[in-house]
């Protein structure tokens, strides 16, 4: 069989009523975690786990040389059916890696978790002999997992604490009333849980923590007896208090009535005070009002006296620094415009003196000019006689080329204008035209022989 932590055996145990604790058989070591603490089946508590297999394995399933034992485990190792001393006080092996030889196998798988162990008791007899059922819960752990194994395991503890358990709580039945019994649950039992280790559970390696009542029950006819007699005296006590109440609050109702009809005629008189006050405070609201508008008004005429007072005065001085604004300007004005034609009259002068005198300047150096240019007219009157000439006889040239030139323009001879000859003769035309050509080359020969005499003339000079 299994589970969603890991493969086990079912332990073949019949359950008991409350815990049941077991011996588990699981497939392998790496399933010890995975089932401590549960409860398989929802029925059993197991103690001790007898794991199948203990040695690990590679990726291929060949197994290794060594084991890993889980924490929270004591281990108990055998090889042959020998037990096989481990590195622990108790003999056992402790928790991680272990080298591990084929020969060796780990039998047992010991919890070192504290176990609640929870079973009821029915049909105790109390001191005044009527039963009750007792709930009791026992917290203990297992110390010596060797001596635990080998001496007692985990069913003969099961039947040794039911009957541990059992005795214990007869005996303190026995010795309390029924109307105490209830003082029994959560009581201190240290005493008992000493005497169990001492006596029962020492040489087992088994310590038990604590052993604790947690829940008592009565039969159901008998308890509600005992608990009608119980509640008689807190039902009068609770009716006593209850008349207490309701009388406290009558007279709590009529000390509030009485002080809100004082507190009523308190407020009345305090709001006929109020409207007292409130109306002669008006009353001397409204003089001191009516007195303020009155000196209000009386300022306010003040001063509107004193502003037209001051306004008639301001405007009188305004006039007066008015006209003597006007007698300055027209002062300033009359000295400005002498003062302005002074300096007209003054600037004609100096410029018709400069121009007299840029004149007569002018009129110097033209003379001077004209003297200088008579001499040197004078001087190269020779030289530039040729010059002349060639300018006479280009204009004359450029007034024959004007006259052949233009086609609305003929030549003709004092003969043809005489008798009316035709404009468009050849023979006059093509004379006219040997007498241009003749005088061009003239003028040709009158040129470069004025450039010589030119050229030559300086020479002249400076042989002179």
């Amino acid at each position: 069989m299994g589970n969603g932590f890991g493969g086990w055996s079912d332990p073949g145990v019949t359950q008991k009523e409350g815990t049941t604790l077991i011996e588990l058989t699981v497939d392998h070591l790496r399933d010890a975690h995975g089932i401590i603490g549960e409860r398989p089946n929802d029925a059993f508590t197991p103690l001790v786990l007898v794991p199948q297999g203990a040695m690990s394995t590679c990726c291929c399933c060949c197994p290794l040389c060594y084991v890993s034992i889980p924490e929270g485990f004591s281990a108990i190792v055998a090889k042959f059916g020998g037990i096989v001393e481990g590195d622990m006080d108790d003999g056992t092996w402790s928790p991680g890696c272990h080298c591990f030889s084929p020969l060796l196998s780990v039998d047992y798988l010991v919890s070192k978790q504290l176990v609640v162990f929870d079973t009821p008791v029915k049909d105790v007899k109390t001191k005044d002999n009527i039963s009750v059922n007792l709930d009791v819960m026992i917290l203990f752990e297992i110390v010596n997992a060797k001596e635990f194994v080998l001496k007692m395991g985990p069913a003969k503890l099961d039947d040794l604490l039911r009957a541990a358990q059992e005795e214990s709580l007869r005996q303190m039945a026995m010795e309390t009333l029924v109307e105490n019994i209830y003082d029994l649950q959560g009581s201190n039992t240290k005493h008992i849980a000493k005497e169990l280790n001492d006596t029962k559970f020492s040489g087992f390696g088994v310590t038990i923590h604590h052993f604790t009542v947690k829940n008592v029950t009565i039969h159901g006819e008998i308890a509600n007896d005992w608990e009608e007699k119980t509640l008689f005296e807190p039902k009068a006590s609770m009716q006593r208090m209850k008349q207490k109440f309701d009388r406290q609050q009558l007279n709590n109702d009529e000390g509030k009535q009485k002080l809100r009809e004082e507190c009523d005629n308190v407020r009345m008189a305090a709001e006929q005070k109020t409207e007292v006050v409130k109306n002669t405070a008006i009353k001397e609201t409204a003089q001191v009002v009516a007195q303020t508008e009155r000196d209000i008004a009386e300022l306010e005429a003040s001063r509107d006296v004193e502003a037209q007072q001051l306004l008639t005065n301001s405007e009188l001085e305004v006039s007066k620094l008015n006209s003597q604004i006007l007698g300055l300007e027209r002062e300033v004005k009359s000295k400005t415009q002498a003062e302005c034609g002074k300096i007209a009259a003054e600037a004609d002068a100096f410029a018709k003196q400069k121009d007299t005198s840029s004149k007569i300047e002018v009129a110097k150096k033209h003379a001077n000019g004209k003297k200088a240019l008579g001499e040197a007219e004078g001087e190269a009157s020779a030289a530039f006689a040729a010059r002349r000439a060639q300018d006479s006889e280009l204009k004359r040239l450029d007034i024959l080329e004007q006259m052949v030139l233009k086609n609305e323009r003929k030549i003709a001879t004092s003969q043809e204008n005489t008798v009316s000859m035709s404009h468009d003769n050849a023979v006059v035309t093509q004379v006219a035209q040997q007498g241009l050509e003749a005088m061009r080359a003239k003028l040709a020969e009158v040129t470069t022989t004025s450039l010589f005499k030119i050229q030559g003339a300086p020479r002249q000079q400076t042989i002179r």
